[in-house]
Parts: C-alpha cells; structure tokens; sequence
C-alpha cells in the first residue's frame, strides 16, 4: 500500500513534466493521417457556450483550426473562445476518432447535404449507415474544384465526414478544400448510396472496417472489469489467468471490443520482444553474469545495519531487474539475502521482502517487466521517457518501500 501510494503521487506530480504529450505533435508530424472536418456542436438549448465546455475539444486527438461564423472564419481560437448554435467549428483529427465524433450526440459532423439528415448509429453494428472511405482517382471530373460543389453531395444518402491529403491539412474549411486527385474522403451512406460510390470508375472505395472506433460509453464495463481482476489476484479468490480469462470474456461479451479487433491489437513485434528478454535474462542467468555481481556485491553488505542493508537489497535487485527478468533475479537474489542475514544475525524477512518488492517495481525501462513493454508500444512511448520517470520513480518508491519494510517488521 505505501508503494502504491507514493507511485500513485509520484506519478501525479511528475508525469505531467516528464511525460511527453504527444498526440499534438502527432497531429503535426502525421498528417497524412488527418482529416479536416466541421462540427456543429449541439448546445442543448442555450445561446452561447465556451469551447472548454464540449468534453471532445479537450482531448489531445483534436486539434481545433478554427470557427466558421457566418461568412467569417475566426483563427488562433482558445478554449475560451465563445460560441453559438450556427457556428461550425473546424477540426483537424484522424480518421477513428472523426468516427468517434460521428456517431455521437454531442455533434452533427461534416457537410450538411441536400435531404434528410446522414447520422451514423452509435452502436458501430448498425448496418444501416456506413462508414466509407473514399479516394480521388485522376479521373475524377471535379478535380480543382471546391469540395461543395462536387456532385455525389446532392444524393441525399451522403454525407461528407472529411477530408485529408498526404503529408497537409487543406482548408481554409471542409467546404472550400479544393480537390487533389489522391484526396482521400470519408463519407457517411446508407446501402444504396454505398453501393453507387462502389461502382463509381472516379471514386477508389476503402474498406473502413479497420478504423479503431472508440465506445467511450463502455470503457467504466471495461475500467471495471479490470478493477475486478486485479482485485481478485490481489486477494487470491482464482488464479489470475483464470481472472484474465473471465474479464476479457465480460468485455467482449458487453461488446466494449470486438474480437477482430481484439486479435488486431496483439501486436507480434511486443511478443517477439518479450520471449526474446526472457531468453536474454535466461542466457545471462545460465553464464554466471548475474551471480558474479551477487557475489561481488555480498562483501560489501554484510557489515551494514539493517535499513542501509534493506535499501542495499533493494537497489541491487532494481538494478539487476532492469536488464533481466524479475524471475531470474528474484531467484538468485533471495539465497543471497538470507545468506547476509545470516552473516549479519537478523531475521531475513525483511531482506526477503525488500527483494520482492524490487523485483515488482521496475520502472526505467521499456525492458525490464513485461508490462512495460506492452504500455511501451500501446502509448507510443521512447526508450528516454521510461528513462525520465522511471529513475525518480525507482528511488522515490524504493525508500519509501525500504523505509516502511523497516519500520514494519
């Protein structure tokens, strides 16, 4: 509990200076991955509201480029900024979270068409309006001319979600991009719509079917479910496969995800890196490596007094952890402990526990617990990030552990 709460504060106070918070940068590095898009922001009533007041503007993944109003177009907006029911705020974000922003109530999202009204169901198995991703070929007649004025818009059964180019975010709003031959587009259609894109010798059609769509709505089943399979090993109710088993059958059965997309996020790369570190760990464990740093260290501890010796154990098998498996250097390291305890005349308890606390709380490398390296790729971090906060980390969590393992027993 006191290394949890001392990492939990830690990890409060200096994440937000040494985290990097990258989905801006993304959406100025990658975007050929962007879409340029207008939202008509549904105000429930009231005349006026700030942008800080719409939850999806909050998040990184957006990027705001401005507000049309009227004939104008107001730029370099803040969060403050007022707004009103006919503005249309004019967005850059990437395509799984354009459809995010599609099937929620909060916004009418892109071109409004001739017609009823395109809206895409929240429920992502709704067959009646599709997600289509669409390209320019060469061909295309309305090549150089504005968005707007391309014909497929008066088909009642379209809607216009986006825009994007490689490499550059068009504008100055959705309706005055002018078109490039290699322009992608999504669009929202019902069946027959669909079916008319298709067959168009103008239009590439795209399957959109691997666009990661966020059921936000969900994630407290899965935030949850989780609680409860850390809970459930924590007090030792079943064993943890068997808990991990159960809470992804919950979140696939609540439909929080699918199960394509639940095997398209097993990434092979991070599988490769986790056997091949197991590997590497066995290979140094079965040379004699680690235990020649054991041995050389064990001199040096058996004259410390208790807590020096604790905080001893503790630094040597954090280290040790970051370059090898917690296995491996919980093994070698626990005879080694209570080998010093002895030598030393102390119950080796302490020494034991300091160890398998350690070898639980590596936090400098992508490397060192296998969980690092499954955040290391899922939140596009860097080597140097875990560096950063995983070496604060490391020695705030570490005496405060030591000092409570002393204090305790």
């Amino acid at each position: 509990m006191v290394a949890l709460l001392v990492g939990g504060l830690t990890l409060l106070i200096l994440g937000p200076k040494l985290l990097p918070n990258r989905p801006d940068d993304e959406l100025d590095a990658d975007s050929d991955r962007l879409f340029i898009t207008e939202l008509a922001p549904s105000l429930d009533g009231v005349d006026s509201a700030q942008m800080n007041d719409i939850k999806a503007l909050r998040r990184g993944a957006v990027r705001v480029i401005g507000i049309r109003r009227g004939s104008q177009i107001l730029r370099n907006v803040g969060m403050g900024q007022e707004i009103v029911p006919s503005d249309r705020i004019i967005v850059a974000t990437s395509a799984h979270e354009l459809d995010a922003l599609a099937r929620s109530h909060d916004f009418v999202v892109g071109l409004q068409n001739i017609g009823r009204p395109i809206r895409l169901a929240e429920d992502e198995r709704d067959e009646t309006v599709r997600l289509i991703g669409i390209t320019l070929a060469p061909t295309h007649p309305a090549i150089g001319r504005k968005l707007r004025e391309i014909p497929f818009l008066s088909n009642p059964g379209v809607r216009v979600l986006g825009h994007s180019r490689p490499r550059h975010v068009a504008g100055p709003d959705l309706a005055n991009v002018r078109l490039r031959a290699g322009d992608s587009l999504l669009v929202a259609a019902d069946d027959q719509a669909a079916a008319e894109l298709r067959e168009n010798t103008n239009f590439i059609a795209e399957d959109t079917s691997g666009v990661r769509r966020y059921r936000r709505r969900r994630a407290p089943i899965a935030a949850l479910t989780l609680g409860l399979v850390i809970v459930g090993a924590a007090f030792n109710i079943m064993p943890v496969f068997a808990l991990a088993l159960m809470g992804v059958a919950i979140v696939l059965a609540t439909r929080c995800l699918d199960a394509e997309e639940a095997w398209s996020a097993i990434d092979g790369n991070i599988i490769v890196l986790i056997f091949a570190m197991l590997a590497f760990g066995l290979g140094l464990e079965k040379a004699g490596s680690v235990k020649l740093i054991v041995d050389t260290l064990s001199p040096w501890m058996a004259a410390m007094p208790p807590l020096a010796l604790i905080i001893a154990i503790y630094a040597a098998t954090s280290v040790l952890i970051e370059t090898v498996t917690n296995n491996a250097v919980a093994v070698i390291m626990t005879p080694i402990a209570i080998g010093i305890a002895g030598q030393n005349g102390i119950d080796p308890r302490p020494l034991i526990i300091a160890v398998m606390f350690a070898a639980s709380a590596s936090f400098a490398t992508p490397i060192g617990y296998q969980t690092n390296t499954m955040v290391y790729a899922a939140a596009d971090y860097r080597f140097g990030d875990f560096v950063k906060i995983g070496l604060p980390m490391n020695v705030i969590v570490g005496l405060a552990t030591c000092a409570a393992i002393y204090l305790m027993t």
